[in-house]
């Protein structure tokens, strides 16, 4: 598992699974990853937002770096420790 902060880092492991920024429709601070069309609970949004609501929320991206996988989660940052909760 790997983690980052890096907003471009986080932007090519996106695109390069066909993904897109999103958040969960009506939550605008609920970051996730759209990769099907056919999640109708998200809302795509630009990589300026998604990017802006990222850095406010003190997130951490978590990440598997295998070509194939699509598992990544944001969790909270708090005190530079990681914070699921």
């Amino acid at each position: 598992m790997n983690q980052t902060t890096n907003v471009r880092v986080m932007e090519k492991w996106i695109k390069k699974r066909k993904g897109f920024p999103a958040i969960v429709k009506g939550t605008p601070n609920l970051l996730r990853v759209k990769f099907d069309t056919l999640e109708n609970d998200l809302e795509e949004i630009t990589w300026a937002k998604f990017f802006k609501t990222f850095k406010d929320n003190k997130l951490l991206f978590l990440y598997e770096d295998d070509d194939t996988s699509r598992f990544c989660k944001f969790i909270y940052k708090k005190n530079n420790t990681i914070d699921s909760n």
